[in-house]
């Protein structure tokens, strides 16, 4: 039995009240579908949605920022078009002016089941701007590659959160990137 990803249900399941949104999509280089097309070439070509914006977290879209700790800048994608803003720059949550133009915001990226990967951290800092802004987020969910069902370490203590751990979370989590999105609303913006 295949495992799919959300990547490759979100055109059968995107949500009805979203049909036509503008989107914005955070993606990594392990953004890709089991053969290896990269969810900014699977969205731009999609007819339920409008891919409008680009957003990258630690080590870039496609893979162009492998240097660790080295923040790096927005540009324009050469292959879409579109706009590309850093979310290991200056800033590391969308400014009200990155989300100006999408009705949602779908973030695709890989957990390795670790709270010290900054992906669940960009993503959470996605999921307070849009709160903020208005804007919806669809998390488009995937295994966690070391599997869910050992969960170990200490639990962090909030008084030395970062932005390798913002959250009372377990070094070894347990959970898929999903089911961290749910766990993040639920405890912390539950309207």
């Amino acid at each position: 039995m295949a495992i799919l990803t959300g990547l490759e249900k979100i055109d059968r399941k995107w949500p009805k009240a979203l049909k036509d949104a503008r989107v914005g999509l955070l993606v990594s280089p392990a953004s890709v579908n089991r053969r290896l097309e990269h969810a900014i070439d699977i969205f731009s070509g999609s007819k339920k949605f409008r891919l409008k914006v680009l957003f990258g977290p630690q080590h870039g879209i496609r893979g162009q920022t492998q240097d660790n700790m080295v923040e790096w800048k927005g540009f324009k994608d050469k292959k879409t078009g579109l706009p590309v803003y850093s979310l290991y720059s200056r800033t590391r949550k969308p400014e009200p002016a990155m989300l100006k133009d999408i009705d949602a915001l779908v973030i695709d990226v890989q957990d390795v089941g670790s709270r010290y990967y900054t992906f669940i951290w960009t993503m959470e800092l996605c999921m307070q701007a849009c709160l903020a802004n208005g804007r919806s987020v669809v998390v488009l969910d995937r295994p966690n590659p070391i599997g869910g069902h050992i969960v170990e370490g200490p639990v962090l203590d909030v008084a030395f959160a970062s932005f390798v751990g913002q959250r009372p979370v377990p070094v070894r989590h347990g959970m898929t990137i999903g089911e961290i999105a749910v766990y993040l609303k639920e405890e912390f913006y539950p309207s």
